[in-house]
């Protein structure tokens, strides 16, 4: 049988150039730090990882990484083991053959360089660096047992029928003859047997489940288990356990999510990974907290955003309900590159069979906002062919796409995967807050047979900043809260949009963003980086969603205000609101989830104001009485914008005032094509290549070979090196040069 021995204590770290080392414990990330303090300058390069350790007495012995950020070079010994392109999956290699008697050496590069061809390449994060989640080594007895290595987990794929109360279970044994498997009910009583013979190194084989329990999101998750057990001349060898639901689902493009057969209405939350000080590198703990907050609003969706997760997360989301999209990091740009493209498919293959048993997953999220930095026919042949890949591996779940809401519908993305989704941001960076519906209806007017979700839609608070008369870039807690009321209402009046997920349940790291008086900071989040302090928007979506009786007064953190009259907001799911101030009733208010009590006049320098439910639960809060606003409550803002937000990404859009001449050159020619003219290859040596070469050689590099791309096609990953004129004026003295035969 196998032995699995966890191996994360005492690691040995540094930095590429670094002589001295560091003793760190797993989960580690070097950017913890220096990855959420602002500035668009944390480290992003190679760290070394070192352990020495007694070499087990075993037939084999296996190492698995659950993470490494974004490229691992595993050593044992001084011999290359192998490598894995890709930060979010885990990745299993064989150890045996560069092990000896006594101590070994083991030494893992880790490079999370922002040009290597692995996605992410762009987006409003941070991509820490690190082996930041848990290791452990697998020992095996005998060479005879379940693949470890060729999904980077364990193999064991389990496919549940509904209609026929099937369980088809799928393994691959390297060796082994005879192969059980077991499959206990959500009470723990076997309900099914099988065995069979073992043939070639994938087995399976198919069950029949009497009576089944459905997995019922968030009112009743049954999960079954199963146990694999692979045998050799009657003696057990190796077992594999993991458990999965029975569920059907579907999306129509009028109706929206049904879950076995019901109509079932899907709101939720995106979540990033990263916690304040920690980076990536949580524990069990944090994925808990997290979760706890997730159920504590009612949510009975997660839109797992921009990546793998642990897999300890998909299974909470198992256990408490949640409905899960889940998604490979193919976000905002697309990488003309076929190394990328190759990184693409594999992490796509990763999270599939890395993570298909859990039944609370139901889509596959191939990309999210890749037409930020344009279109191309080589971008949409890639999100074909990872629907393909979807659809080979798991005909059983669909896919989809994020798209940014300024993608007309018109464009092909809209029709490569089976369901699609807008993210929207009216009353932030575009439009105001009256305008989502009016959004959601235009935008499904035009793509009336495609099931449409709202995938992102939010904005921004900080929690010093308030006021009385809340809009947009003022970052209070107060506009934020008016934000998700309008959209709420206008989404829950839309039965047609399939599902929607708010950004974000939690503040995140973008190490480039200094906006709000905050730096390094995405503050769209219901809760705060570091989960302490649940914004005023949180206590909205718990009245909407949440059963558990409660009752909220808005404003706990803006407790200074003037005499003048003033509208008081409660948020409760009761159907009745008494507010009292000083202990005399002001009103009694019936309806909600919003409960509003105007023209409260503070009439004491300190007040004490209750809001009192019919199923008598309570909140109070002490307000000051002032002269005059405080200003503490009012953000400095000295950047100018324009009415809204400037979005994150507004550097990648190329500019739209180039002209194409006809029979000349262009932006749009392959660079191979325009180096066959001296004075084409001049200007982007002049224009592009010399400039590069003062900080960037490796891109200069890349430009000089020229090839199939062209310069419009690279400009996302060069335009921040490069001023922005270079676009329009490389285009203009190109258009010169007439093409020949």
């Amino acid at each position: 049988m196998r032995k699995i021995l966890p191996f994360n204590q005492g690691w040995q770290f540094r930095k590429d150039g670094e002589t001295s080392w560091q003793t760190v414990d797993l989960p580690h990330t070097w950017n913890a730090l220096d990855g959420q303090d602002g500035g668009d300058n944390y480290y992003q390069g190679i760290g070394w990882y070192q352990k020495t350790f007694t070499a087990p007495d075993a037939a084999q012995v296996f190492i698995r990484f659950g993470a490494a950020s974004k490229m691992a070079s595993v050593f044992c010994n001084g011999q290359f083991v192998g490598e894995h392109c890709g930060g979010f999956s885990a990745f299993t290699m064989d150890l045996t053959p560069y092990l000896h008697s006594g101590e070994n050496e083991l030494t893992v590069k880790v490079d999370n360089h922002a040009d290597l061809p692995v996605y992410p390449a762009q987006a409003d994060f941070t991509f820490f660096g690190g082996l930041y989640r848990q290791v452990e080594l697998l020992i095996f007895a005998d060479k005879e047992h379940f693949n470890v290595t060729e999904y980077g987990a364990d193999s064991l794929l389990l496919t549940p029928d509904v209609e026929t109360g099937t369980v088809q279970a799928s393994v691959l044994c390297d060796g082994g003859d005879r192969l059980t498997l077991t499959v206990k009910d959500p009470d723990g009583t076997v309900v099914a047997q099988e065995e069979t013979p073992v043939t070639g190194q994938k087995t399976t084989l198919c069950l029949t489940v009497s009576d089944v329990q459905l997995w019922d999101g968030t009112q009743n998750p049954c999960l079954y288990t199963a146990t694999a057990t692979l045998y050799k001349d009657g003696t057990p060898i190796d077992v594999l356990t993991d458990s999965f639901g029975f569920r059907r689902y579907a999306v129509t493009a009028d109706k929206g999510f049904f879950l076995n057969g019901r109509s079932y209405p899907l709101h939720g939350v995106c979540r990033h990974q990263d916690r304040e000080n920690m980076g990536w590198g949580i524990t069990q703990k944090e994925h808990l907290e997290d979760m706890a907050m997730i159920r504590e609003i009612g949510a009975n969706t997660i839109r797992l955003a921009h990546y793998q997760h642990d897999p300890f997360f998909y299974a909470l989301c198992d256990r408490e309900g949640m409905v899960i999209w889940a998604e490979i990091p193919f976000i905002s740009l697309y990488i003309p590159d076929p190394a990328a493209d190759k990184n693409l498919l594999s992490q796509m293959r990763e999270l599939i069979l890395q993570n298909y048993n859990h039944p609370s997953i139901c889509f596959w999220g191939v990309a999210n906002e890749i037409g930020i930095g344009g279109e191309s026919e080589a971008m949409f042949h890639i999100v074909h062919r990872l629907h393909e890949l979807c659809k080979q591996l798991d005909p059983s779940r669909l896919t989809g796409i994020a798209n940014v809401g300024m993608t007309p519908t018109s464009s092909q993305l809209f029709r490569l995967t089976d369901v699609t989704a807008y993210n929207e941001y009216k009353g932030w960076y575009e439009g105001t807050v009256e305008d989502h519906g009016a959004f959601c209806d235009e935008r499904h007017g035009q793509i009336p047979d495609i099931p449409m979700a709202i995938s992102e839609y939010g904005a921004e608070a900080v929690l010093r900043w308030h006021s009385p008369a809340p809009k947009v870039k003022d970052y209070t807690e107060e506009y934020q809260a008016i934000v998700h009321e309008k959209a709420y209402h206008a989404l829950q009046e839309r039965p047609y949009i399939w599902a929607t997920w708010l950004w974000n349940m939690f503040d995140f790291a973008v190490d480039v963003r200094n906006e709000g008086g905050v730096q390094g900071r995405n503050n769209k989040g219901l809760v705060t980086f570091d989960r302490k302090q649940k914004k005023q928007a949180f206590y909205f979506y718990k009245a909407c969603w949440s059963k558990e009786p409660f009752v909220y007064i808005c404003g706990e953190r803006y407790l200074k205000h003037t005499a003048a009259p003033m509208t008081v907001k409660v948020y409760s799911n009761a159907a009745q609101v008494t507010l009292l101030l000083n202990g005399r009733k002001l009103d009694t208010v019936q309806g909600g989830p919003v409960f509003l009590f105007p023209n409260v006049v503070l009439d004491r320098p300190v007040n004490e104001l209750m809001a009192v439910t019919d199923t008598d639960c309570r909140h109070s809060l002490i307000w000051e009485c002032v002269a005059a606003e405080p200003e503490e409550y009012t953000l400095k803002e000295t950047k100018c914008y324009s009415e809204n937000v400037a979005q994150w990404f507004s550097h990648l859009i190329p500019p739209t005032d180039v002209q194409i001449r006809e029979g000349y050159l262009s932006i749009d020619d392959p660079l191979e094509e325009v180096y066959r003219y001296p004075e084409g290859y001049q200007i982007i040596q002049e224009l592009a290549v010399k400039p590069l070469q003062l900080d960037h050689a490796d891109l200069a590099d890349r430009m000089i070979q020229g090839g199939a791309l062209s310069f419009s096609s690279i400009w996302n990953h060069i335009n921040k090196y490069l001023p922005d004129e270079a676009y329009t004026l490389i285009n203009a003295r190109l258009s010169r040069i007439k093409k020949t035969q």
